[in-house]
């Protein structure tokens, strides 16, 4: 932030310097400016334009063109000197286009002869790196270079040696991690240089089954932790990446649970929440507190709390490539949920250390863009930002072999860079997936540089999380709107909304389109945030009975099921997740968050139901068209009586067995008797899909059912 001191003065492009004075000081005026640079040569400088800003008065100051990386100091015509600070100017095209680096080998590059590092700072004024090896702590001067890359190559074997860098920038000695950082020692406080020889690993990305479309996804989001804290879990290593694949695992009965669970449900992607370095968690101390992850430090390095030995650099980097290679070779593709939007603290992160004023995004006046709402908000705009987040994606899908990105907050970051991720990670693998929470935040970009789901036509490979659908279908997602159900719930006045929902919200069936491909809307009715859908239910719909609230749950998850677009399950959903109706469990305990084992058994009927609808849409691939264009052409919804849906999919023999497919969705009270003009087969009904399916010609909508027919 601006205006703290007296006097201030900022380099905002490479002509002017913005200068400030208190008015507690002579009124805050001065009648001439002087420049003096390390050699105390001093220039004078014209006084362009004077604003008066309350507590303050503004000069805009006409300034000789500076060499970046200097030192240079401001008087006022009091003699009242202070540092230049390098400000705004960083922002300009002017500096991009002299300063931005297209290597690709910042941070360390090891080898056992020698180990280079490299910084990008080009308003630096020094540069060191401390160094500790077993031997002790040595401290060496970088060299500045092109592009305002600091360099230095030690020649001796740093192999697990760590090290801090030491930056002088605006006065100011800042000590930071390297943000280019793939190994730590505990709680993010030095970087770790290891041998990138010793953590290579086959992730067997070829053995999980090709993704030829997004709308073949069925995806499943789950905590590291959670899944395996509970006590009856069987699992031995609790809240770690090997825990998510341990085999053989049962509950106290002798029921399947971990790695054996999710075979048997079969979903296709299992989405991490946050598996890199987080800040709200002590890794010496895992289960001290609790929290979800969505706090990064250091983007490229593994969550030390998940590991077996956080003191041991290689361990969460080895552990976390073992899990992913484990769930490709049981058929699943791996999903990262990344955070690039915020970081857990602006003040103290490496980036903010290492080029003030750069990566994160700033006001006119100097305040801080926060439509995070976590403090801070990343500028992907920057190049050099850009440039390192799509190579940090690009690491996690060469280097470990994740399989796609869920991404926080989208809205925050651009639609350039969002296309950029998908095209060059899918370069890697095409079936990368790369979706996210396309929200229009708060955050100080133009509403059309947004990657938020609005912008939709303008990023082809990006799916967004489907709010017209959550809120159609379950209705308000806060606890203090309980009282707004969706579809699903009963409400039967947004039977136009869900009309459109389930057909992939791509056409104009019951409201105008909101995507343009079927590929670019998550279905979803819950996920890690506000409560999960049971609880909704059990608020929201208290007048019911248990009987009747647990049958909507099953059909709203049966809905996920067959409606156009991508299926997203949140863990636990099958059986009733229960958070006791906390509506932000972030940082809640164990006790909350925990994925229970036992309440899986005690819901084991609507677990099989749910496996059911997951095996049914994987075999008709009519639930799951490609584009808007098959939507249109084989996919009719009306209602009947304006409370229930009659959802429809013809001539698709093409699509797999059946010609017709037809689906009723009743979640009212009252049961519609319907006759049928041909012989239907029975596919699924209340009790889930059936093993042994019937011919009919007519038949009764139950009252909260859905039911699938064809023929």
């Amino acid at each position: 932030m601006r205006k703290l001191q007296t006097f201030e003065a900022y380099l905002d492009t490479f002509e002017t310097i913005t200068a400030y004075l208190n008015k507690s000081y002579y009124q805050g005026e001065s009648q001439s400016f002087r420049l003096k640079d390390e050699t105390s040569t001093t220039t004078l400088l014209n006084i362009l334009k004077t604003v008066d800003e309350g507590e303050y008065m503004k000069y805009i100051l006409e300034t000789p063109i500076l060499e970046l990386g200097k030192n240079y100091k401001v008087t006022d015509d009091h003699n009242l000197a202070v540092p230049l600070q390098y400000g705004y100017v960083v922002r300009t095209k002017e500096f991009d286009e002299a300063f931005y680096y297209d290597g690709h080998d910042l941070g360390v590059t090891y080898t056992k002869e020698a180990s280079t590092f490299k910084v990008w700072s080009p308003i630096a004024t020094q540069v060191k790196v401390e160094v500790q090896t077993k031997d002790g702590i040595e401290t060496y001067d970088l060299t500045k270079g092109d592009k305002g890359v600091w360099s230095i190559t030690i020649s001796q074997d740093l192999e697990l040696a760590s090290y801090i860098y030491l930056v002088k920038v605006n006065g100011t000695w800042n000590q930071a991690t390297d943000p280019y950082a793939i190994a730590s020692t505990p709680n993010h406080q030095r970087t770790v240089i290891v041998d990138s020889e010793k953590i290579k690993m086959d992730s067997k990305r070829e053995l999980a089954p090709e993704v030829k479309s997004y709308t073949d996804a069925i995806i499943y989001e789950m905590h590291v932790r959670d899944f395996s804290v509970h006590k009856n879990s069987g699992i031995k290593h609790v809240g770690k990446f090997l825990g998510v694949v341990e085999e053989g695992t049962r509950t106290s009965r002798g029921t399947l649970t971990g790695l054996d669970y999710l075979v048997d449900l079969g979903v296709t992607h299992i989405q991490l929440l946050p598996t890199y370095d987080f800040g709200s968690v002590d890794e010496l101390n895992q289960f001290e507190t609790y929290n979800w992850g969505y706090d990064p430090v250091q983007y490229n390095v593994p969550e030390g709390s998940y590991s077996t030995d956080v003191h041991n650099p290689y361990s969460r980097i080895i552990e976390m490539k073992q899990m992913i290679a484990k769930l490709h070779e049981k058929g699943f593709r791996v999903i990262m949920d990344v955070v690039y939007n915020h970081m857990f603290d602006r003040q103290t992160s490496s980036f903010e250390n290492i080029m003030p004023n750069y990566y994160f995004k700033l006001g006119d006046n100097g305040e801080i863009s926060n439509g995070s709402f976590c403090g801070n908000d990343v500028d992907s705009l920057r190049p050099m930002c850009r440039q390192f987040i799509v190579d940090s994606c690009k690491m996690w899908v060469k280097e470990y072999g994740f399989d796609g990105f869920r991404f926080d907050l989208m809205g925050i970051l651009d639609t350039e860079t969002m296309n950029q991720i998908a095209d060059e990670c899918q370069a890697i693998d095409a079936s990368v997936m790369v979706y996210g929470e396309g929200w229009n935040m708060p955050s100080i970009m133009p509403e059309e540089a947004k990657a938020m789901m609005y912008n939709n036509k303008k990023m082809p490979k990006i799916a967004h999380f489907n709010d017209r659908f959550g809120r159609g279908i379950k209705g308000s997602p806060f606890e203090y709107e309980m009282s707004d159900i969706g579809y699903g719930l009963g409400y039967t006045g947004d039977i136009n909304r869900a009309m459109n929902v389930v057909a992939g919200s791509c056409t104009d069936i019951g409201m105008e389109a909101l995507f343009v491909e079927p590929t670019m809307t998550l279905n979803y009715v819950e996920c890690h945030d506000n409560m999960t859908l049971f609880d909704k239910i059990m608020l929201s719909n208290r007048c019911e009975s248990l009987e009747t609230r647990l049958k909507r749950q099953k059909m709203i998850t049966a809905l996920i099921l067959v409606s156009q677009g991508i299926a997203f399950l949140h863990a636990g959903q099958e059986f009733n997740r229960t958070k006791d109706g906390d509506h932000n469990s972030y940082m809640s305990p164990d006790s909350v968050n925990q994925f229970d084992w036992d309440r899986k058994d005690e819901y084991i009927e609507t677990v099989e139901f749910v496996k059911g609808f997951i095996n049914l849409r994987k075999e008709l691939k009519a639930l799951r068209l490609n584009t808007a264009e098959e939507i249109k052409q084989h996919v009719t919804v009306n209602k009947l009586e304006d409370r229930i849906i009659e959802y429809t999919i013809s001539d698709v023999k093409a699509y797999g067995p059946y010609e017709e497919i037809k689906i009723f969705i009743n979640p009212t009270h009252t049961p519609l008797h319907i006759e049928l003009n041909d012989n239907y087969q029975l596919i699924a009904n209340q009790t889930g899909v059936l093993n042994e399916q019937s011919t009919i010609n007519h038949l009764t909508v139950d009252a909260i059912e859905l039911v699938v027919l064809a023929k």
